[in-house]
């Protein structure tokens, strides 16, 4: 499943399902430069003036997003290994607070860096998401869906028909009606979903309880993101009234 809960005014995304490699799911796109918060690998490459671990080069970026390490570890993009030496004590150490409590004291978006992404993995198998555009997140969404949908539909009995199926990209627009219903959390329920000849339809669920990691999820059926596996079309289809059923 994937769960969603976005605080707006931070660009914050409290996430389960997603994965380092979704927010780079195109090579082309990946940060040329990351800088890995604490704690240090003394066996990497460690910048003289913060103190941290950095990777520089796309392809390296990219192989450390599809890593098993990446899913472990708190790091932040950068646009030129110049900028690293101009951050202040106070700066470095307003990283070290973000890569200790993974939350943000101030902005995690830094003028000198010109970051765009924030990623800090949390104890309970969920993670913090920062990003300073909107639209990022929506092509990783979309890129972590349709990898749970490929799940999903190789668990099915009539896989052989939808091997070749190739799930398109779910488009921003149809993702952006979602925003608001993330601010209260969503999750998107794989365990529900239903593959037929002309549609895939993925429940959208709002709980009612806390959402904790690999427990089932109460909840009420907002809504179903769907497929239309003739046209390639995705759509929303919000309830109008939330189901009274709970979803257990």
């Amino acid at each position: 499943m994937i769960y969603i809960n976005f605080e707006p005014f931070a660009h914050l995304f409290l996430t389960y399902g997603l994965a380092a490699s979704d927010i780079v799911h195109e090579p082309a796109k990946a940060p040329h430069h990351v800088l890995l918060l604490p704690p240090i690998d003394e066996d990497e490459f460690i910048d003289p003036h913060t103190g941290f671990n950095v990777i520089s080069g796309q392809e390296a970026v990219s192989t450390f997003m599809r890593s098993q390490e990446a899913s472990g570890r708190s790091w932040l993009d950068y646009q030129h290994g110049a900028y690293l030496q101009e951050l202040t004590p106070s700066e470095i150490a307003e990283l070290l607070y973000l890569g200790h409590m993974k939350t943000h004291m101030q902005s995690p978006f830094y003028y000198k860096l010109q970051n765009n992404f924030v990623v800090l993995p949390l104890h309970n198998a969920m993670t913090n998401l920062y990003f300073r555009h909107l639209s990022a997140f929506d092509f990783a969404l979309s890129s972590a869906i349709r990898r749970h949908l490929r799940w999903a539909a190789n668990e099915q009995p009539f896989w052989l028909r939808l091997r070749q199926q190739q799930f398109p990209i779910v488009p921003p627009e149809t993702l952006k009606p979602l925003r608001q219903l993330m601010t209260d959390g969503i999750v998107f329920d794989f365990s529900h979903v239903i593959f037929s000849r002309e549609h895939v339809k993925l429940p959208v669920i709002q709980p009612t309880q806390r959402f904790i990691p690999e427990r089932d999820v109460v909840g009420n059926q907002v809504g179903s993101l769907t497929l239309n596996r003739m046209t390639k079309q995705w759509q929303f289809d919000q309830n109008k009234v939330a189901e009274s059923d709970l979803i257990n």
